[in-house]
């Protein structure tokens, strides 16, 4: 994650955090397809919303967030840590059952996505399940609030996934929503079996 996307969430933490209480409409979707009372990693946990909902459903969760004001606002909410660390930093083998990371991953720069992506595989037990969300675009770029995305094309994201990994299965979907800025955007769904 660019230091600039970094320090707007650290700066915005507080409003950021409390912009929402509703967790992703498709969180339920990913979590119906991992083992009940699986371990689940999420990365970019925000202010927690997500991460509370899938303690609520049940499962064992390993939260992580690039801002450390985020994870401690986070962590409040959830009553557990939630480790700072960025996406580079990943290490695990094989102990996830499904890792979710919505609309985080978008913020990897493009040349070090494939990397990422390569160490959320191998962070996956064998036919573990990863959910990511990406604003689509055509160029890497900052929006409004000076915050960076890789914002890549659907073609241009399966490319990706396919060269970081041999993926059991990759699945596409697209949807026109928003985000925190509130503007209009085209939004790609990435869910990916080990």
């Amino acid at each position: 994650m660019l230091d600039t996307t970094l320090s707007f969430y650290c700066a915005n933490a507080a409003h950021y955090a409390a912009d929402g209480d509703v967790p992703n409409p498709r969180l339920h979707a990913f979590l119906n397809r991992c083992p009940r009372r699986g371990r689940i990693l999420e990365l970019g946990s925000g202010g927690g919303v997500d991460a509370a909902a899938i303690l609520q459903a049940g499962f064992e969760l390993d939260a992580k967030d690039g801002s450390s004001e985020l994870a401690a606002i986070a962590s409040h909410r959830i009553g557990q840590p939630v480790h700072t660390m960025l996406f580079g930093e990943l290490a695990p083998v094989e102990e996830y059952d499904g890792i979710y990371a919505c609309a985080s991953l978008t913020h990897a720069p493009r040349c070090e996505l494939g990397d990422i992506l390569t160490k959320v595989h191998t962070a996956l037990m064998r036919g573990g399940l990863v959910w990511a969300s990406f604003k689509a675009g055509t160029a890497e770029g900052q929006d409004l609030l000076g915050r960076t995305y890789n914002y890549l094309s659907r073609d241009e994201l399966k490319a990706v996934w396919h060269a970081a990994a041999p993926w059991a299965s990759l699945e596409v979907e697209s949807r026109l929503g928003s985000g925190y800025d509130r503007h209009p955007t085209e939004w790609i769904a990435i869910t990916a079996i080990r």
